[in-house]
């Protein structure tokens, strides 16, 4: 694999800083049970070649860490950080590496957010029980705020640690698990503190980048059709999101002086004709769902979808052949104006 593997002595070193971190970060916020939690899940750890060493580990298994195994290192080319990442594992009863509730504001298009070190504000909380955050997903709700709850696939330490692969990580597609992979080891390679949109909307556009890239190397013509349907389906979904953040947006502010109950109605409207009349006919996947959407669900999606034609273009300004140097004059770009979004217009414009 292209990260190589580390020793026991500093992993256990590594989980007692992890440990003291997460604690740090819980103050006020979080309970410590969840850095308890997290702790003690990362101690239940064991290497990948160990793993992959053991008979009793189940072909699927190991084929998935196969996949894991090409996708490092083809990261590893295109010039993403890949060191020290997914060389453990870690196995898991949930479906989830954690769960997550975002909250935003009912008639605008603004989260509440939390800040902690290192990655600035952030627009959710993360449990380790769907228990700890549904309870406070009522608190939130209590405050009279949008709420949307979910499960989280991966996380990322940002390089500051090794990032295990968690049992619920491989159980995907090679495609679906290629573009995880990727989309995780950019947040290791690029990020831009209290910029959670930017960062999100940028992993994706690399993941998107990559796997594309992966799988048309791999010559797999069956994974290829499937990836370009699902792409179809997101581009559409897409613009269903903007369309729809684009009404309600209007609305929320030509009706400054609606009452409260008006603006509910309104809204409610706008997003069920949305989700009914104006729903896209998908190839593979249903990004509408039958979910009631509300301003956390429909902006905690839009972290999802980035603008790829904005993306495309700054990357194209800098040469598409090099996506190591593209992150890396973003990077600066973004650190010299304070903002990501800011620092990628100024790409075109250097």
């Amino acid at each position: 694999m292209a990260a190589g593997f580390i020793s026991r002595s500093r992993s256990k070193a590594a989980s007692c800083l992890l440990l003291g971190l997460l604690s740090y970060l819980t103050v006020g916020c979080y309970s410590v049970r969840q850095a308890i939690y997290h702790n003690d899940l990362y101690n239940s750890r064991r290497p990948v070649t160990d793993v992959l060493a053991d008979p009793e580990t189940d072909e699927k298994t190991r084929t998935a860490l196969g996949f894991v195994a090409k996708a490092l290192d083809f990261a590893e080319v295109h010039g993403l950080n890949a060191q020290n990442a997914y060389t453990q594992y870690i196995k898991t009863s949930s479906p989830y590496v954690s769960y997550l509730v975002q909250a935003a504001y009912p008639h605008k298009f603004e989260f509440k957010t939390w800040w902690f070190p290192v990655v600035g504000a952030v627009p959710y909380l993360g449990y380790f029980s769907p228990e700890e955050r549904d309870a406070q997903a009522e608190i939130l709700a209590a405050e009279g705020l949008d709420i949307h709850k979910g499960g989280v696939g991966a996380f990322s330490s940002l390089g500051w640690f090794e990032d295990p692969l968690f049992s619920s990580m491989i159980r995907r597609t090679e495609a679906d698990l290629v573009h995880l992979i990727f989309h995780e080891l950019t947040h290791r390679t690029v990020w831009i503190p209290g910029s959670v949109e930017f960062n999100e909307n940028l992993a994706e556009y690399i993941a998107d980048r990559l796997t594309e890239e992966y799988l048309l190397a791999s010559g797999k013509k069956d994974l290829i059709q499937i990836y370009f349907d699902r792409k179809e389906d997101k581009a559409k979904f897409r613009i269903w999101l903007k369309d729809l953040k684009a009404e309600l947006t209007n609305f929320y502010d030509n009706g400054q002086k609606l009452d409260k109950d008006k603006l509910t109605k309104g809204k409610a409207a706008i997003i069920g004709r949305y989700t009914k009349e104006k729903k896209p006919s998908f190839k593979q996947i249903d990004y509408v769902g039958d979910d009631l959407w509300n301003n956390a669900s429909i902006m905690g999606a839009s972290l999802y979808t980035p603008d790829l034609e904005t993306f495309e273009k700054a990357h194209a300004c800098i040469g598409h052949g090099h996506l190591i140097k593209f992150l890396n004059v973003l990077k600066e770009s973004a650190k010299e104006v304070g903002n990501g979004f800011k620092g990628l217009e100024r790409l075109c414009k250097s």
